[in-house]
């Protein structure tokens, strides 16, 4: 009956066998795992993710403003019903109270009709699914830190336009519709990044690399100097290059969609100044990133260990599939290996006195 039915009774009170319970997707299947499903519900709008089952309140992270925190704070906390929360996100910050209210109150129409059909459908069913791919990237990126948001069909670019002028008419000015003959990805080099997203070995401007390597239980990133030797001391090298790498990798994590554990391999710096100078930049680039991170301090030996929070495939499983002769290790049996086990199983097929014929 109310907004804290369903789900929050079944946390309550366990999981039975044969009960229908509502459970959100909160990661998608990738390699050997399969989706990941929660029973505390999270809705995301504009401003804030409402939460209709867990009773907490928080502001994101990058609003630093104690002032504005406690604002949000104060609206949201006046508008949720009893039992659920919300988390505000940083697209809330300086919005006017009474467009943060409205979001709230969309967050809790749309819940209570959730309810209504998982009430009628039998199980298992979708009662609910997010935006399209058009409408998730206008919600968490179109702010007015962003540039453009430019879309080649005459149909996206009006839903887009409508979609913002409903929810964010003070940013409309930044949807573009691209009209030219050549193809959108070609016209704005994303072509080019795109099919840099396979390239395990990456060059830096200063002529160093970093090699990205992935597994099942984690990313492993390595940097080298390569081509770069420099002018002067070799320590002065080693610490620009890690800078630069350091910036490169926040990026390559964003771009590339790379979630779970990572460890970053830096060259070793005798400096403790110059290390912990290439772990702020590192930490000050991963801010930028809307998934979050946790990143430990640098050993002494150069290793960063960090995480990102993981809810879809990375962007190499998407377009990458498995190699059939070596299942996605990247090897496959040398000639001398394969023509001695092939020698070998003949040896045994022929000492058989019922073989008449060996065909190879």
């Amino acid at each position: 009956p109310g907004l804290t039915d369903a789900a929050g009774e079944v946390a309550a009170r366990g999981v039975s066998v044969g009960q229908d319970i509502l459970v959100q997707v909160t990661r998608d299947a990738f390699g050997n795992k399969g989706p990941r499903l929660s029973l505390q519900v999270s809705l995301p709008g504009r401003n804030l993710v409402f939460l209709p089952n867990t009773p907490i309140l928080g502001v994101s992270r990058r609003i630093t403003d104690d002032a504005e925190r406690t604002r949000l704070k104060a609206i949201v906390s006046a508008t949720l019903p009893p039992g659920a929360g919300a988390i505000l996100r940083t697209a809330a910050e300086g919005r006017p109270d009474t467009e943060i209210a409205e979001d709230v109150g969309f967050l809790i129409a749309l819940w209570r009709q959730i309810l209504v059909l998982a009430s009628e459908k039998d199980a298992p069913s979708l009662v609910h699914e997010d935006f399209d791919v058009l409408f998730r990237v206008a919600r968490d990126y179109l702010t007015e830190e962003c540039e453009q948001i430019v879309v080649d069909t005459l149909a996206e670019y009006d839903r887009l336009l409508q979609f913002v002028d409903s929810f964010m008419p003070q940013l409309d000015h930044l949807v573009d519709r691209y009209d030219g003959s050549e193809p959108i990805f070609e016209h704005y080099g994303v072509e080019v990044t795109v099919a840099g997203l396979l390239e395990r070995v990456l060059w830096l401007k200063s002529g160093g690399s970093i090699v990205i390597d992935h597994t099942e239980a984690m990313t492993a990133i390595d940097v080298n100097t390569a081509r770069f030797v420099g002018k002067g001391d070799p320590e002065d090298t080693v610490f620009k290059t890690n800078l630069e790498a350091a910036r490169e990798i926040a990026y390559q994590l964003r771009l590339r969609n790379i979630g779970g554990i990572v460890v970053i391999d830096f060259i070793d710096m005798n400096d403790p100044e110059h290390r912990r100078k290439v772990w702020d930049t590192l930490a000050e680039e991963l801010r930028k990133d809307k998934a979050y991170t946790e990143v430990l301090p640098m050993s002494r030996f150069g290793l960063v260990e960090m995480t990102r929070k993981r809810t879809r495939e990375s962007g190499t499983s998407r377009m990458t599939e498995s190699c059939p002769y070596c299942d996605g290790r990247g090897l496959v049996r040398s000639v001398d290996q394969t023509c001695g086990q092939i020698l070998r199983k003949a040896g045994r097929d022929l000492s058989d006195v019922h073989t008449r014929a060996l065909r190879l």
